[in-house]
């Protein structure tokens, strides 16, 4: 290998590594928005996520070649830019590995957050059967529920007044 594949390489992991930290940097906001229920800054941070995972691509496709050599017969500048590329290496690593635990959680968090929603809407879909079924009924009902002789309300009230020495009309607007 020559001294520029090795210049080339070692900057290929720079890009690498900027972009790891970006999608990392840019996982933790993505946390933030989902709990903030913010869904069109969310949706934007997405969009520029998918910009960053096609350039980590494109990265990993020029670096595809260095895999199949031996990294003890490539030709350093120094051994000082041989160490920094290695130790750029495995922070890369480690970045990954982050970015992708970031990525489960921001999911399970979406998830959570849908599930929510969903809950949300079937009460309200609940409360809103409910009420139009008791309206249906007070427009069927001609004086309403509680004007009317036959309610089980009536005899018991009237009955609790006689207890006490009243009489109730349940039956006049009075």
């Amino acid at each position: 290998m020559n001294y520029l594949s090795t210049t080339k390489l070692a900057d290929l992991i720079d890009k690498r590594h900027r972009c790891l930290l970006q999608l990392r940097d840019l996982g933790h906001k993505q946390g933030e928005l989902i709990a903030a229920g913010e869904m069109g800054p969310l949706l934007r941070l997405i969009a520029a996520k998918n910009q960053l995972i096609a350039a980590l691509q494109s990265i990993e496709q020029a670096l595809a070649p260095y895999h199949d050599q031996d990294p003890e017969q490539r030709d350093w500048a120094s051994s000082a830019a041989r160490a920094h590329c290695a130790d750029q290496v495995n922070t890369c690593q480690q970045l990954l590995e982050e970015v992708m635990e970031l990525e489960r959680r921001n999911e399970q968090s979406m998830i959570e957050r849908r599930d929510q929603v969903a809950t949300q809407l079937q009460a309200a879909q609940a409360a809103g059967a409910a009420r139009g079924a008791y309206q249906a009924h007070q427009l069927s009902t001609p004086q309403g529920p509680h004007r009317t002789p036959n309610t089980p309300l009536a005899p018991l009230a009237n009955q609790l007044a006689n207890q006490q020495g009243h009489q109730l009309d349940l039956h006049s607007d009075g």
